[in-house]
């Protein structure tokens, strides 16, 4: 077996040891399945990693549901997967879930988040001094329509860029972007802080607007782990287990960062420690340490994705037409509010 698999089942193993041996003996006797499609095939640096983690972390396994990660490539394929019925859950951009509700009457909800303020940077070859001159150039995302995408064309147009000024260029994960952009394949692309600093040293590439200017230019809440109304209805108890898992687990990797860290460099050999060591800091009160379903954050995401104009013929929708908060609002219950961090309950 190969010495990071060996690692990543070692790491595994012994954290599941330490957080579940105390529970154990309140461990459900019965275990529910879940399918979850995710937007990315990596485990990426950012806080929406949890949602593989928490499974090695056996949080999972302490609540009582088995989840089956299914890993796919950008918002897109992991509607389509949720859609057929593939899978139970998705992580999706909500844009995304508007625009299903509002076009297609699509009876979709979100039911937790795992990912808050979006960590995201836009890197350019050094040559591009400013992102009108983005106009015309390559652009690598993970897939169109993707989140990496939509959010990509929210901050350009913030800028008085059109939303089809750069050339876009399909190309997938994350590691696959930014090693393009570093090897000069393409001329920008958009990736979470932790991803470009694998490549930060790499000559002739920069940050063209920085974590902090692309927040500004963007919603703070822009994906949630979706469902339909027939999977709640059907599997209201898996469903509870998986969100309660999930906001202990995001707690866990708040308060306890090098494990973090730790799991992530179990598994991702291409980021040096010192990366994720950094990443962590960059993450630290990020965490969906309540589940990140805030309705005054929910509100202004809606309100926000209205003010795209590729929105001004979209039916609209309320934020309570695609999110049911009952099982947020439960595990808050089991567990307690927490205080800190962006995540106010």
């Amino acid at each position: 077996m190969h010495r990071t698999a060996l690692h990543a089942l070692a790491f595994g193993f012994a954290l599941a040891v330490s957080i579940t041996g105390a529970a154990a003996q309140n461990q459900p006797a019965d275990m529910l399945e879940l399918k979850l499609a995710t937007a990315d095939i990596d485990i990426n640096p950012t806080t929406d990693s949890v949602l593989k983690l928490a499974g090695r972390l056996g949080m999972f396994e302490k609540h009582g549901v088995n989840v089956t990660i299914v890993a796919l490539e950008g918002t897109p394929q992991a509607v389509a997967a949720l859609n057929s019925g593939a899978v139970d859950l998705a992580d999706i951009s909500i844009e995304a879930a508007i625009r299903l509700r509002a076009d297609n009457d699509m009876p979709i909800r979100g039911i937790v988040s795992g990912t808050l303020g979006a960590p995201f940077l836009i890197a350019a070859k050094s040559e591009i001094a400013t992102v009108a001159d983005l106009v015309g150039r390559t652009y690598a995302i993970a897939d169109n329509g993707s989140l990496d995408h939509s959010l990509t064309q929210v901050v350009l147009a913030s800028k008085g860029i059109a939303a089809d000024g750069p050339s876009y260029v399909p190309i997938g994960a994350p590691a696959a972007r930014v090693q393009a952009l570093a090897a000069g394949k393409v001329d920008a692309t958009t990736v979470s802080y932790g991803t470009f600093l694998a490549v930060a040293d790499a000559p002739g590439i920069s940050v063209l607007v920085s974590p902090e200017d692309f927040s500004a230019a963007s919603p703070g809440l822009s994906k949630f782990v979706a469902t339909l109304d027939s999977t709640i209805a059907n599997k209201t108890e898996a469903l509870q287990r998986f969100v309660t898992a999930l906001v202990e687990a995001s707690r866990y990797f708040e308060a306890n960062p090098t494990q973090w860290v730790d799991a992530v460099a179990a598994v991702r050999d291409d980021l040096p420690r010192a990366t994720l060591d950094k990443t962590a800091d960059f993450l630290a009160g990020r965490w969906c340490v309540n589940g990140c379903l805030n309705p005054g954050e929910l509100a202004k995401t809606v309100a926000f994705t209205y003010s795209n104009p590729d929105f001004k013929d979209v039916k609209v929708v309320t934020a309570d037409d695609i999110v049911n908060r009952a099982f947020v609002s439960a595990a808050l219950e089991a567990l307690g509010a927490a205080e800190s961090g962006l995540d106010k309950p």
